[in-house]
């Protein structure tokens, strides 16, 4: 295998079976056994497939005027964006609220962050293993997550009637043209960020994990110190408790979609303001919530 860091290289056999060849008169005359018939080529090969390494995040912070170290994650992403994607995750989590409140993040050994915090940062440990120890099925109670976020942030305040139908039913495909991975692989998640107070470009993260593809855009934008009290988190895939989880972390009012979204993403995004959009297409979308955010008078 030849690794360019983001796609690896690799040999395959591609399995094809062709068509039979008949003799009849109309469709209706093939049968089960003919079907079966077809000829079966294999054809060695190589492709490009997506990256998959562990990241490990350790965390250095004082308590009670002592300097701890503990490991605060193990994180299976494609190798890229690495400090983006600490970041973000650092935001997205709650574990700070701004980045001013990171000392130092060192990444000089390979899958492995070391993130230093500011000696007046406090760590409630019990706190993130309440919040965020779930991942979709892991069979805690929904409800029971949403009430311990509301803890720890307040619901958004979105202006009304910002957001043009016809530049949210836009980004999805924005985001798919710009998924240089996806297209080399087919393996990857994308997330874009979108500003309606900039003309710059739709910014785009990728990795073969959603939540990563995520944590890295929020990792840019808050390197970059992005204004987010209007745009929007576009979404390659379906929509989960945990993605919506991200944007009220990153004060994100507006999240569409290509795929579905849960009945708890919903609860959630209904709770803090936030408009969600999903199974979004060129000409429709359905809208689940938010709906006072969108610009319908012509």
């Amino acid at each position: 295998m030849e690794s360019t860091n983001q796609a690896t290289v690799i040999n395959k056999t591609q399995l094809v079976i062709s068509a039979p060849s008949f003799e009849h008169t109309g469709p209706e005359q093939i049968d089960a056994e003919q079907i079966g018939s077809g000829q079966v080529k294999l054809a060695p090969m190589s492709d490009s497939v997506a990256s998959e390494q562990a990241l490990q995040i350790m965390l250095s912070y004082s308590q009670q005027g002592r300097w701890q170290r503990r490991s605060l994650a193990v994180i299976m992403r494609t190798p890229g964006d690495d400090k983006a994607l600490v970041f973000g995750y650092l935001i997205s989590q709650g574990v700070v609220s701004t980045l001013a409140e990171v000392e130092a993040l060192i990444l000089e050994e390979d899958n492995l962050a070391e993130v230093k915090l500011k000696q007046h940062i406090e760590v409630d440990w019990q706190r993130f293993e309440r919040v965020f120890v779930s991942q979709s099925g892991c069979g805690v109670c929904g409800q029971s997550q949403l009430k311990q976020l509301a803890l720890l942030f307040e619901p958004l305040n979105p202006r009304r009637s910002w957001l043009k139908p016809e530049q949210l039913l836009s980004l999805p495909s924005e985001l798919r043209e710009r998924q240089s991975l996806f297209l080399q692989t087919g393996g990857s998640h994308g997330a874009g960020l979108w500003q309606a107070d900039t003309a710059n470009d739709l910014v785009v993260a990728e990795d073969v994990g959603r939540h990563n593809a995520v944590d890295k855009l929020l990792g840019h934008a808050y390197q970059s110190n992005l204004s987010l009290t209007q745009s929007a988190l576009v979404l390659s895939g379906r929509i989960s408790f945990e993605l919506v989880q991200k944007a009220v972390a990153a004060r994100i009012p507006v999240i569409v979609a290509v795929g579905a979204p849960s009945d708890l993403a919903i609860t959630t995004a209904k709770h803090f303001n936030i408009a969600l959009i999903g199974f979004t297409k060129a000409q429709q979308a359905n809208v689940y919530c938010g709906q006072s955010q969108l610009a319908l008078e012509n």
